[in-house]
């Protein structure tokens, strides 16, 4: 049996490349189990759909399997239904489906079968059961499923334990570098890796699809990874991609610890997410001399009063002093805003800018709010509360990049685009950081290019807005 692994095309364009750990996790655990499978990720090759259809005719899979978030569910729609016809099952996976299981199969009958919450397990016993084997349906935990006509959604499954996420393979990223030991050579080739998986805190804006309990691999089980990222393709620098890396707990001191008494820091240097609340100068100071040489935080918004409202668990003070012992320690940072909280203002707004311009980090990032499914704000934003009219019902619309789902009263979406721009303008002019601001346009400009055209392109119909409610 052969497994095509699909990533639909368009969701980051040309500047982002980075391989996709979710579908790099299940082809290792296919391949381990002897399973041919094979990735084929339009968006790290810059592929059409047309090209990436081509792709998966040329490696012709007996089982069609697709990960998409929600802005990229309408693609994957159009991916399955050119093999739909030839009589190949499609399966769904990704956060829309995790998010809607029952719904997403409901909306695209061209999905035979959705895999919700983590695949690893529930991807062996779906295809065990289309090869005939001794599995049925029914008992298969995560997954949803139709049989004349009707969806089941069966009982999720329990989240991997920290024993179960040590015993998986390391990610099938032969897929995307071959087995080139000089892959990772290049500046800005990064080896990604999940140290662990779950988030314990309850953002409004956030699914969690990895869930709420934190499950860590071992620090043996991490530090062996980065030496085989090293071994085999040539990594330089690593890219923790949790949720949050840097909580202040005994696990993480002891990964710390054993990155500087083994000297990694000679060999690579990492980056990761912090939170404001968990920093201190002695847990910066440890990951400093274990080889970080840059941090993200999500800070989101500028007012206490909307901080408290999204569940953030943060405070404005806490950030300015995380920010400060970052900077202190000589780790460069990047912080992310949003716009469009529930409620926001004018009067928010700016303070989130004016917070933005003060903490002066060496970059940040400003999303306008979007409503996700399985979000307290996507709940919100169907009752019509906390200010909110949603502007689309085209999944497609539902992109942090130059998508246009949502306004709040006072707020319509054109002002908050206007928002959005004057919070890099006024980053870079008020710190009088000229060279930054056209470096900054430079190094994006394929990403502003792909979001004005999206932009332009809103006008053209595509299949998805024949809906009528979310």
């Amino acid at each position: 049996m052969k497994i095509a692994l699909v990533k639909p095309p368009g969701t980051y364009a040309e500047w982002y490349k980075r391989p996709l750990l979710g579908i790099s996790y299940l082809a290792a655990v296919l391949e381990k189990s002897g399973i041919n499978c094979r990735i084929i990720d339009a968006d790290y090759h810059s592929w059409t759909l047309e090209e990436c259809v081509a792709q998966i005719r040329e490696y012709g899979p007996d089982v069609l399997g697709i990960t998409a978030m929600t802005h990229e569910i309408v693609q994957a729609s159009e991916i399955g239904a050119r093999f739909k016809e030839a009589g190949i099952p499609v399966v769904i996976g990704g956060c829309h489906v995790t998010a809607l299981p029952r719904e997403t199969l409901e909306e695209f009958p061209v999905f035979d079968y959705g895999i919700y919450g983590e695949g690893e397990k529930t991807i062996f016993e779906l295809l065990d059961f289309l090869k005939g084997g001794a599995t049925g349906l029914s008992s298969v935990q995560g997954l949803v499923y139709r049989q004349d006509d009707v969806v089941t959604v069966n009982p999720p499954r329990p989240f991997l334990t920290s024993e179960e996420l040590d015993a998986l393979p390391y990610p099938a990223f032969h897929h995307y570098y071959g087995d080139n030991p000089q892959a990772l050579r290049g500046k800005h080739a990064h080896y990604i890796i999940f140290a662990s998986r779950g988030c314990p805190y309850r953002c409004a804006f956030c699914m969690q699809v990895l869930g709420r309990q934190v499950r860590r691999r071992s620090a043996e089980n991490i530090y062996g990874e980065i030496e085989y990222a090293i071994r085999t393709y040539g990594a330089h620098t690593i890219d923790f991609a949790d949720e949050i890396f840097l909580f202040n707990t005994h696990e993480t001191h002891e990964l710390l610890n054993m990155m500087i008494d083994r000297r990694l820091y000679e060999k690579i240097r990492w980056s990761g997410l912090v939170r404001a609340n968990l920093i201190t100068a002695e847990l910066i100071g440890m990951a400093k001399k274990a080889g970080c040489y840059h941090l993200e935080m999500g800070v989101e918004s500028g007012d206490d009063g909307i901080l408290k409202a999204i569940h953030k668990g943060i405070t404005v003070a806490q950030i300015e002093n995380a920010v400060r012992i970052i900077k202190e320690a000589g780790i460069t940072i990047g912080t992310y805003f949003i716009l469009g909280h529930p409620n926001d203002t004018r009067e928010t707004v700016q303070k989130t800018i004016d917070l933005a311009t003060r903490l002066n980090t060496d970059t940040i990032a400003v999303g306008l709010m979007v409503p996700y499914p399985g979000t307290q704000i996507f709940d919100m934003a169907k009752r019509g509360e906390g200010g909110y009219t949603l502007l689309s019902c085209n999944w497609a619309e539902y992109d942090k990049y130059g998508g246009k789902s949502l306004e709040l009263k006072g707020l319509p979406y054109e002002e908050l685009s206007r928002l959005q721009r004057l919070a890099f303008l006024q980053l870079y002019l008020k710190n009088r950081r000229y060279l930054d601001a056209l470096r900054f346009f430079w190094q994006y400009k394929s990403g502003i290019w792909f979001m004005l055209k999206k932009r332009f392109s809103r006008t053209k119909k595509r299949p998805g807005n024949v809906r009528t409610s979310v």
